[in-house]
């Protein structure tokens, strides 16, 4: 296998009702998972009071979209944060997990969770991640990108890896001109409270006040060396929020995968799925990436070895 295809899609508390019109909604979950044809998912808000009905909910995903999820026997790639939000990683039937790679990283860590597996292709070991930063919190958000890098990156010498999230916040990587790839949403908007969670803002001379999107945790991501495909690529801009009916914050780019520096020159594709379909299963749209095995990059020294891991 030379190309492989690794997507994120956040499905919209998926599990949280049984109604008739959320089962309509699941089989449209799954019927877009089928369709992305990718290798490996990485799913965001799987709906549990608990890891383990978690863990239930995300094999019955797994096989309904025809996938595996399961790293051991019964042991399904679930993480867990302190909130019933859980995420997930899902893989192509016949992919070779390497033994006693899954990692979860939940409450200690984040708002919700990040789960890691590696994976063996094509002879290369290679690190696919889920995670779902905190919606609240502008401050802890940033932080909790700091633990994000050092998850992706130590300790060195690290396999090379893609994390695929809802980010929950204007990225702030930039194009070759130094511009931002990522427009401010909210920098024509008038102020309502909900922009405290996603905004900086001070006052001028006469007590008016003005804000702009919070990049910093973007910053920290992006310094970091988590590279976003969608700028590597300098793929034109697409919104993957802002289409569900209830929403204030207008048209963003908040899931977004991004990769170590190894698989950017690998990086061969980057879509937002944008079918009728999809903009009627979730408020957030799939993101998938193409990158090619053979032309990884050589072992990037990302860190100071002499640093706790």
């Amino acid at each position: 296998m030379a190309q492989v295809r690794f997507a994120t899609y956040n499905t919209l508390d998926l599990f949280a009702s049984d109604s008739p019109d959320e089962r309509e909604r699941y089989r449209r979950v799954v019927e877009v998972i089928r369709g992305l044809d990718a290798d490996v998912v990485a799913v965001q808000e799987i709906i549990a009071p608990d890891v383990e009905v978690a863990a239930g909910r995300l094999r019955t995903l797994a096989d309904d979209a025809g996938m595996e999820c399961t790293y051991e026997p019964n042991r399904p790639a679930i993480a867990a944060g302190r909130q019933r939000f859980h995420v997930g990683l899902l893989w192509r039937p016949g992919l070779s997990v390497v033994p006693g790679s899954f990692r979860t990283y939940g409450a200690a860590d984040f708002w919700h969770a990040l789960a890691k597996i590696t994976i063996e292709i094509a002879g290369r070991q290679i690190q696919h991640a889920s995670h779902h930063a905190t919606p609240f919190g502008r401050h802890m958000r940033a932080d909790q990108m700091e633990r994000v890098v050092a998850v992706m990156t130590r300790p060195e010498g690290s396999p090379p890896g893609l994390i695929g999230a809802d980010w929950n916040c204007v990225g702030a990587d930039r194009r070759p001109d130094g511009s931002y790839y990522d427009p401010d949403p909210y920098a024509d908007s008038d102020w309502y409270a909900d922009l405290i969670y996603q905004t900086v803002w001070g006052y001028d001379e006469r007590g008016r006040r003005r804000h702009r999107a919070d990049r910093e945790p973007g910053e920290v991501l992006y310094a970091g060396g988590l590279a976003d495909a969608a700028v590597v690529l300098d793929r034109p801009w697409e919104a993957t929020v802002g289409h569900w009916p209830g929403n204030t914050f207008g048209d963003r780019r908040i899931d977004a995968i991004r990769v170590t520096a190894e698989i950017a020159p690998a990086l061969r594709a980057v879509e937002v799925t944008r079918t009728e379909l999809a903009r009627s299963a979730s408020d957030h749209l799939p993101v998938t990436v193409t990158y090619e095995t053979t032309a990884l990059g050589a072992q990037a020294q990302r860190s100071n070895p002499q640093l706790p891991s």
